[in-house]
């Protein structure tokens, strides 16, 4: 039934003038991690490997949000509701170069249609397993399961189920709902970007099939916000955002250990601590913007951590793609 739904949206946009799923060219410039010096690569605990400046005169193109990267493949979403698929180039020394073979498609709602309005606000983006994804949305606070296929081919019909959503959802910010999804053991964890209680630290929420939800509070400095998730192995990757009209972007990376117990039986017990400084901070000065999507992949044998920036439709801000090698 789901798919007879996407078939007659498919055919509904054809015949109008509604811009459908299809092809998107999109233009990119290569960009320096550090523009004053330009041969300079480290930050942190991370090694740059090449970044894109992402840009399209499609009006759709934008405002991308959270991605997931496998391989050399790209998804990601927009907070107008648009899945992003694309093809991610890389030369022989394994630098980021280009982007092509771009693919644009709306999102639709249970009915088949183009998500609008307030329900169109898509943040947050994780792996559920066998093609399937959870979709975080803010102003209407919710999370759905999305089924596109293992090849991500069905970006063009999938409609959403419901997800079970954090406690508290209900009383989150109208602009500062669930940004950040991870996979997790039989579920995802998703991260509120501001605490619910001002003065309280941030709450990273594990949801399992079955399973109480468990929520571990993360301590962010003051003014971060928590806006993208990523699993290493059995470790977290928080993006850590923030911003000031005087001081301009900062932009942390941070590693939170989490390991789990009594997985058979579902009693789940859940430890994690926050390791001691970012493995990387951006600050004014360097390439930076709103980076909002985070996403771990493995590029010729070495474990590659991928940050994008959502431009907010903005033509003072850039949509970047950075990539950068994990040192030891």
């Amino acid at each position: 039934m789901k798919r007879l739904i996407g078939i007659a949206a498919l055919i509904l946009a054809a015949c109008s003038n509604a811009a459908g799923p299809g092809p998107i060219l999109i233009q990119t410039t290569s960009v320096p991690l550090y523009p004053d010096t330009p041969e300079r690569l480290d930050v942190g605990a991370l090694e740059y490997r090449g970044g894109l400046v992402l840009s399209s005169e499609d009006e759709r193109f934008g405002g991308l949000s959270a991605m997931e990267i496998h391989g050399d493949r790209l998804l990601a979403i927009s907070d107008s509701a648009y899945w992003l698929t694309a093809h991610l180039e890389f030369n022989e020394d394994g630098w980021l170069t280009d982007v092509s073979q771009a693919f644009y498609a709306p999102m639709l709602d249970a009915d088949g249609m183009p998500l609008t309005g307030d329900a169109a606000d898509a943040e947050g983006l994780a792996p559920l397993g066998s093609g399937a994804y959870a979709v975080s949305f803010e102003r209407q606070h919710r999370i759905d399961r999305y089924d596109i296929a293992p090849d991500w081919s069905g970006i063009a019909i999938a409609t959403p189920t419901p997800l079970e959503a954090p406690p508290g959802t209900d009383r989150l910010r109208n602009n500062g709902g669930i940004e950040a999804l991870a996979p997790s053991q039989n579920g995802y964890w998703a991260g509120v970007e501001y605490p619910i209680v001002e003065g309280r630290p941030h709450s990273l929420w594990r949801m399992a099939d079955g399973q109480e939800p468990v929520v571990t509070d993360y301590r962010a400095a003051e003014g971060f916000g928590v806006t993208g998730l990523a699993r290493r192995g059995e470790a977290l990757l928080v993006l850590e955002r923030f911003y000031a009209r005087d001081i301009g972007n900062r932009i942390r990376v941070f590693e939170f250990e989490n390991r789990y117990f009594d997985r058979q039986t579902g009693d789940v017990t859940l430890t994690a601590r926050r390791l001691p400084g970012p493995l990387a901070e951006l600050e004014p000065g360097m390439t930076i913007d709103n980076f909002e999507g985070i996403a771990v992949s493995e590029v010729n044998g070495e474990m590659r951590i991928f940050i994008l920036s959502d431009d907010n439709y903005n033509p003072d801000q850039r949509t970047l793609l950075l990539s950068f090698a994990i040192t030891p």
